[in-house]
């Protein structure tokens, strides 16, 4: 059985997805084929590197890339957040760019990834608390995993905004 991907509605591109990281090992080719066929064209990582030697996860960009989908890494410790605005606000903007449709792991495809989709949001317009609860309705979840994380988005939107 296929991972779910969570396809977060918004105006315009990117197309933008939260999910929970794929399995690994046997399962690895067929998780990525299926996020293939089901129209992702960049995959974002936020494990680190720990984790994705703990999960089994050292194929996953080879896999995607041999599938002919972008792998993007961009890691923040589990239940955190980035340390550093300037480099968030540019991978943001980053995934904000993209004409295709990006989707989002971190572990369980809730804390983390919900705050970098949230990101991307404000980046693209919405306010913090619109682009979460757009998340929530979606991935059918409370989001992010931690009060830090909320706050974080938005600090990183009145930064922006100012």
């Amino acid at each position: 059985m296929a991972s779910d991907i969570y396809w977060i509605a918004h105006d315009g591109a990117p197309r933008l997805a939260i999910m929970a990281r794929p399995r690994a090992g046997d399962w690895l080719e067929d998780e990525v084929s299926h996020w293939r066929d089901e129209g992702v064209s960049v995959v974002v990582s936020l494990l680190e590197l720990h984790e994705t030697n703990e999960l089994g996860l050292e194929a996953e960009q080879a896999a995607c890339e041999n599938l002919g989908l972008r792998f993007w890494t961009f890691p923040i410790p589990d239940r955190g957040a980035p340390t550093d605005f300037d480099v968030a606000r540019k991978f943001a903007e980053a995934i904000a760019q993209h004409n295709g449709a990006v989707a989002i792991h971190c572990r369980a495809g809730i804390g983390r990834s919900s705050l970098i989709a949230a990101l991307v949001l404000v980046v693209l317009g919405l306010h913090a608390t619109d682009a979460f609860t757009r998340i929530a309705e979606t991935r059918r979840l409370a989001v992010p995993d931690t009060d830090d994380q909320r706050r974080w988005v938005e600090a990183f939107e009145a930064r922006l905004r100012a």
